[in-house]
């Protein structure tokens, strides 16, 4: 276990070393991500990388030519090298541990937006920039919708929430009117 905890940092270090702009960053993290759940989806791609019939060498090129065009050269390469090394069950721990280190290096926010209805293209741009002045950080943003909160947003940045729904500001004045 605690070789693999070893493993991990050496693949994810040296990944994160190749990121040095937040655009790459977002090309390897959701290329890692596609990946990572392609292979847990698709029984074929794990059959394949943990074939014993099949050498290293030919696993590499068959993947090396499948995903060249694809993947960026950093990442294909700590691909094959993980792929050389058996080391692919670790691509979900790379993915996550990649991700905490890249966001490090580049001071990024990971946020989470859920709103009542879907945002348009520029509420999201309008959104996205403000929030990067004020964490004076750049953005990694994801949007979802939850019609329960009737009306508001609920703003995750990293482990901070901010909860301006009108579902929760009804439930607190419930709560405030009832005495609990």
């Amino acid at each position: 276990m605690k070789q693999n905890h070893k493993k991990i940092k050496i693949y994810s270090e040296a990944l994160c070393g190749s990121v040095n702009t937040f655009e790459i960053f977002q090309d390897i993290k959701t290329s890692l991500h596609a990946l990572a759940a392609l292979s847990t989806k698709d029984l074929t791609i794990n059959t394949f990388l943990k074939s014993k019939s099949v050498d290293s060498s030919q696993k590499m090129n068959i993947f090396r030519e499948s995903f060249k065009e694809i993947f960026n050269e950093s990442l294909l390469n700590m691909l094959l090298v993980m792929i050389e090394n058996d080391d692919m069950n670790l691509l979900i721990d790379v993915n996550k541990s990649f991700v905490v280190l890249a966001k490090k290096k580049l001071n990024i926010a990971y946020v989470e937006v859920t709103s009542s209805s879907d945002m348009d293209e520029n509420a999201r741009i309008q959104l996205s920039n403000a929030l990067s002045d004020i964490t004076k950080k750049k953005i990694d943003i994801n949007f979802s919708t939850n019609k329960d909160l009737i009306g508001g947003l609920k703003i995750k940045i990293d482990d901070m929430l901010f909860d301006s729904s009108l579902k929760t500001k009804l439930e607190n004045a419930k709560s405030k009117l009832i005495g609990v």
